[in-house]
């Protein structure tokens, strides 16, 4: 399903709030379906005619939600065109994150609080903010990142006033952007680890990454996963949106089907391994407090 753009005007920005309306008006009324018939199922209330309902109604749901994202992933690319460079070679992952944040508004959007476009913002920016440092300054922390375009928007005044080649003052800039020295130097001078294979410090010339400790599961692990994921399909899955509920079904085998990887999710959802990932790692922080209780 084609986007609607918002450059054409009026009509189109329009056409574009009626159609999101029209939609989260649908998703509502399933949303309460689904309440209704989901409750009949945890009370074992569900005769012939409520379970087939039911499955309905969630095809129903998960397509208008769907939808609903395909009309409104022209904000995710718009966002992203803001937050990042379009010379970046992450702009797939960039895009992939800001369906994170653009479901994470989905869910939890009120048409009473005014448009969905502003309300959607903050998640989308969210999302893609934390994929870019992820991706392109692995080593700031969340905190000297947010300060960032301040520090180097301090850099880049100090710079015009003293001249290109002058030593960077960094009280001066840490004056200017109003953070402290340590962060500008934390952000200006951040180390890079450009790969795990490059030379580790020592005698010998073993790589980062073979002094990393192996993260395979042991025994313990895995019958463990294994109770988890048996509570997850019996009581946790309810609790989640259709993405989240069909994402942790296909990578885990919950259906008794073979575990699919997140590449092969992600080719299915139009979403790269890195979207992917985020949402199962969404939906497994929502089951945190269920499993505790199982």
């Amino acid at each position: 399903m084609d986007t609607v753009q918002l450059d054409g005007g009026r009509p189109a920005a329009k056409e574009f709030r009626t159609r999101n309306d029209e939609l989260f008006a649908r998703r509502k009324e399933l949303q309460e379906q689904l309440a209704v018939l989901r409750a009949k199922a945890d009370a074992g209330e569900l005769d012939t005619l409520s379970e087939p309902a039911l499955r309905r109604a969630e095809r129903q749901f998960e397509d208008v939600t769907l939808e609903i994202l395909n009309v409104n992933f022209g904000l995710v690319r718009r966002y992203v065109a803001m937050f990042t460079s379009r010379s970046s070679k992450h702009i797939e992952d960039f895009e992939s994150a800001g369906k994170v944040g653009l479901l994470w508004a989905i869910s939890s959007y009120d048409p009473k609080r005014g448009p969905f476009a502003g309300w959607a913002f903050k998640p989308i920016q969210r999302e893609v903010l934390r994929a870019v440092r992820d991706a392109d300054h692995p080593n700031l922390n969340p905190g000297d990142f947010e300060k960032r375009p301040a520090i180097l928007a301090a850099e880049r005044a100090f710079l015009e006033e003293a001249g290109p080649d002058a030593p960077v003052d960094h009280a001066d800039v840490a004056r200017r952007a109003g953070v402290t020295e340590a962060q500008v130097l934390r952000v200006l001078d951040a180390p890079r680890l450009d790969s795990l294979q490059t030379p580790a410090p020592g005698e010998d010339e073993t790589s980062w990454e073979e002094r990393l400790p192996a993260l395979s599961p042991g025994v313990e692990e895995e019958v463990l996963l294994q109770f988890d994921l048996r509570a997850i399909g019996g009581r946790g899955l309810p609790s989640l949106d259709p993405r989240e509920r069909y994402v942790l079904t296909r990578r885990f085998g919950l259906d008794g089907e073979p575990e699919q990887s997140l590449r092969v999710i992600g080719e299915r959802l139009g979403l790269s391994r890195e979207g992917v990932r985020q949402i199962q790692q969404k939906a497994l922080a929502k089951l945190a407090g269920p499993l505790v209780d199982a």
